[in-house]
């Protein structure tokens, strides 16, 4: 039977305790900085400490998410936290940005490595690229179906795929929506989700147009749990949870979900998700559950509300003297968490017959506290039992072979073994000769036995003594050194193997002549020589054959063109992407247009002070820029194809364009306000009419 594995998040330590007690093999969480969920709890570098070694001793992996777009400025406390990371055991990093994949092959080939879905890896060539630069693992898009998936485990390396939880609307790692509104950058972990915000749709040259919900970019969440059989089949190595941001009765629900599913569907068995299972499910968080990404269907939009829905357990009656009445048609408890519309509440107090309860059951006419009249369906969004219960599931314990041998005037030597790992401990107590009763074989495993404040269970115990005595806290006290040394032992033995890249660096040094860049269509122009583009969104791994092209994303990165351009959105951000990228054979490099001004300056000046050569970067100074990359069509049902639509949120105008068979939203006219003499006169001008 193959091993797959169930990947758990983790936002603080009590969400680490919950993945690992519920059946997760590896939990992922991210540090206090360069995190893709800056607004988590995260972890500190003492609390990453324990959190690598109870996650170890309990026999499970730890990957540190390290995947935000990285400054000059912000590097060398990246490299900082990443030989943190190597040197406290961490298991693998899941990284962004091209630069530290770079800096960190070059420094630490044997720390695993993991394409972060930020990075974009959305057909089957970027597959084949990250194992040609040396990846462990690739985090498909979320968007990857089916066939895409059976094709990407064909490739000699780990494939994992998101199963539960939030869906990006934008292909990730080319989201530009939250950069753009809000100043603050999906690629920097700090998403202001603008997605979950309402729209209203235009048809140009017309009026509004009428929808079924304002909020026509909130997708529902990804539900795979009855999709596990066909991804197994499919050869996936990793099921991937969503929710660094969710409770820890979140984490453990829907792991321990999971993990049955597949435990069934490794044993051939089916699993049947029972109605009640399915309530527990949507009560601790749900926008609706969808698995329409997976076979290519057009259903992740339609959402009445971009908020947690919660279960419906009843409806309002009347209001009297201060308390709204409500009949049940499920069960209500005290400390319950309850939505009626746009108001909702904790019930602290629950009134039923005129006395306060701490429950209620479905039939039930129940009242609670409100300064209004409140009228409506009443839905639970949180069940205060129920995570009660999620909360006292007992500690995981991996069994313990022991072998005991206790003899006259010599030190107690213990044998411990769990799994492949065995350890020989001898003790500095010696026993001593037994002058009147000695030891007997129950007395020393009824001592070694006592586990309970350890990891370990005892699987099986073998004893040798003979004429030989120890009091009861000598026993004891061997006992505890020998686990203490055992743990000791096995977190220090976790191995690591080198992965070196495939492929041989180039190096073609900067055009140093005056240019200037300019965007039409698909196509760029430098010096009257024309680019074509190859799309930002290119499932099927298809590239121009032209001599000259621009390259938009990661399944690009090593077509033999004879020119390339490097577009903006290879996301590159500091000197050491550049180095890469002129590694790789890119003649121009844009950088990303999220970069400021002064990040330009930065990354010039490390580029020459390390390589002791001039460049001139091309960055965006004005036009059009794509925000998002839908693949499903938000709008379909709305609009007309012989008919051109905008979207508006506030003053915020965006052109909605059908492009390369992918929905993209539009930023129209923008000036970046850069300086002419920082560049040398190397601008990009974008357009997209």
């Amino acid at each position: 039977m193959r091993n797959v594995e169930l990947l758990a998040p983790a936002g603080n330590f009590e969400c680490l305790k919950a993945a690992v007690n519920n059946g997760a093999n590896a939990v992922y969480l991210g540090g206090k900085n360069f995190s893709a969920r800056a607004f988590a709890n995260n972890f500190d570098e003492e609390e990453l400490i324990a959190a690598v070694n109870y996650a170890h001793l309990h026999d499970v992996r730890i990957f540190v998410t390290l995947n935000t777009l990285l400054s000059e400025k912000e590097f060398a406390n990246a490299i900082r936290m990443a030989d943190f990371y190597y040197r406290n055991k961490v298991d693998a990093l899941l990284i962004q940005d091209l630069g530290l994949y770079y800096y960190l092959k070059k420094k630490y080939p044997d720390f695993e490595l993991h394409c972060s879905t930020q990075m974009h890896v959305h057909n089957i060539q970027g597959v084949r690229n990250a194992k040609k630069l040396g990846f462990k693992r690739v985090v498909l898009a979320r968007e990857s179906d089916l066939s895409l998936i059976k094709e990407a485990c064909k490739e000699d390396i780990e494939i994992e795929t998101f199963v539960h939880g939030a869906i990006c609307v934008s292909y990730s790692g080319q989201c530009l929506m939250s950069s753009s509104v809000k100043n603050r950058s999906a690629n920097k972990g700090m998403c202001a989700q603008c997605c979950r915000l309402r729209y209203e749709l235009y048809e140009k040259g017309g009026g509004k147009v009428k929808t079924d919900t304002d909020y026509l970019l909130s997708p529902k969440d990804m539900f795979l749990l009855n999709d596990i059989p066909d991804l197994i089949d499919a050869g996936v190595s990793s099921f991937k949870i969503e929710g660094r941001m969710k409770s820890a009765a979140y984490v453990g629900l829907v792991t321990r979900f999971y993990r049955k599913a597949i435990d069934a569907a490794l044993n051939k068995e089916r699993l049947e998700v029972s109605q009640e299972d399915m309530k527990k499910l949507k009560v601790l968080f749900n926008r609706n559950f969808t698995n329409d990404l997976l076979y290519d269907r057009n259903g992740l939009f339609g959402q009445k509300t971009p908020n947690h829905l919660g279960i419906a357990i009843g409806e309002t009656l009347y209001y009297r003297k201060k308390l709204q009445y409500i009949r049940l048609n499920d069960d209500l408890s005290q400390f319950d968490g309850i939505r009626i519309n746009d108001f909702g509440c904790i019930v602290n107090k629950l009134y039923l017959d005129g006395k306060l309860v701490n429950k209620a059951q479905k039939g039930d006419i129940v009242a609670i506290e409100s300064d209004t009249a409140l009228k409506g369906i009443v839905y639970k969004t949180q069940d205060f039992l129920l995570e009660k219960q999620i909360g006292e599931v007992k500690e995981k314990k991996v069994p313990l072979s022991l072998i005991v041998d206790v003899y006259p005037e010599k030190e107690v030597i213990v044998e411990l073994s769990h799994g492949e790992i065995s350890y020989r401990y001898t003790s500095d107590i010696k026993a001593q000769e037994a002058l009147k009763a000695p030891l007997d074989e129950e007395t020393i495993i009824r001592q070694f036995s006592k586990l309970n404040e350890t990891v370990y269970e005892l699987s099986d115990i073998d004893v040798h003594t003979k004429g030989a005595f120890l009091s009861v806290k000598q026993l004891n006290e061997v006992r505890r050194n020998a686990i203490d040394a055992f743990d000791r032992y096995r977190l220090d033995s976790f191995h690591k193997d080198p992965i070196y890249p495939d492929y041989t660096p180039v190096h073609k040094p900067d055009d140093m002549t005056y240019g200037r860049m300019e965007q039409n269509d698909d196509t760029i122009t430098l010096h009257e020589n024309s680019f074509l583009m190859d799309p930002v969104i290119n499932r099927e791994s298809v590239y121009h054959k032209q001599e000259n092209a621009v390259i938009c994303e990661f399944g690009g990165l090593f077509e033999p063109y004879k020119e390339k351009i490097a577009y903006y959105t290879l996301n590159c951000f500091n000197s050491y992407t550049y180095e890469f990228l002129k590694g790789l054979g890119f003649d121009h490099i844009i950088l990303s247009s999220e970069i400021l001004e002064e990040q330009v300056k930065d990354l010039i000046t490390a580029y020459e002070e390390r390589n002791g050569e001039k460049i001139r970067p091309y960055v965006l100074i004005r036009g059009d820029r794509v925000l998002m990359y839908i693949k499903t069509d938000p709008f379909e049902k709305y609009v007309s194809k012989d008919h051109s639509y905008y979207l508006q949120e506030n003053k915020n105008i965006y052109d909605i364009r059908k492009h390369n068979g992918v929905n993209e939203l539009i930023e129209k006219d923008c000036d970046y306000n850069r300086e002419d003499s920082l560049y040398s006169s190397l601008f990009v001008h974008l357009k997209t009419d």
